[in-house]
């Protein structure tokens, strides 16, 4: 039980972050939208997205990506996640266009050509910019939050003041010590 409730709390977290992000590129597009007049709605699309992202990205996690990306400085693992997982948003994104436009042209591969061909192409390729710059500031959290442990992240952004975490080097000089 403690274990299904450890996991329900990590999607929680995770659900949340995409959900922020996503609440923000909504908000952006809304913005920009309004300029023209043009109404935009989507905020159940974002929530939804959210869980999704959410569960796939916790699921990537636990594939190793091999030895050589293991004794790499950590940014080679962050890039490369981040590159696989805005590969796949890409290809979702584009599937999910061209099942949208299926009924403007006669099937499937003519819509994924229509999509690509169209208007819709700056849409595919908005979305996955913004989902790709979330994958990556989530990759670069994940990173962190391994090397300062367990509730490191928390004890340096909601412990103390900036000036005594300084002068101290409470969290990060520990945890960097440790690893040499």
């Amino acid at each position: 039980m403690k274990k299904v409730l450890h996991e329900i709390i990590v999607i929680a977290r995770t659900t949340s972050y995409f959900a922020l992000f996503f609440i923000f590129m909504i908000a952006m597009k809304k913005l920009t939208l309004k300029d023209y007049d043009i109404e935009f709605t989507g905020l159940s699309q974002a929530l939804i997205g959210a869980l999704i992202m959410a569960k796939v990205i916790l699921l990537m996690q636990m594939i190793s990506l091999g030895s050589w990306v293991q004794r790499q400085p950590p940014i080679v693992d962050t890039v490369l996640r981040t590159l696989l997982y805005s590969v796949g948003v890409l290809v979702v994104v584009i599937l999910e266009k061209a099942f949208e436009a299926r009924h403007k042209v006669e099937g499937f591969s003519n819509a994924i050509t229509y999509v690509l061909d169209s208007r819709n192409v700056y849409h595919v390729w908005a979305n996955t910019l913004g989902v790709s710059a979330s994958i990556f500031f989530y990759n670069v959290f994940a990173v962190v939050q391994r090397l300062l442990g367990k509730n490191g992240t928390y004890k340096l952004f909601f412990t103390g003041s900036l000036n005594r975490l300084e002068k101290e080097k409470v969290i990060i000089q520990t945890t960097l010590t440790s690893t040499k």
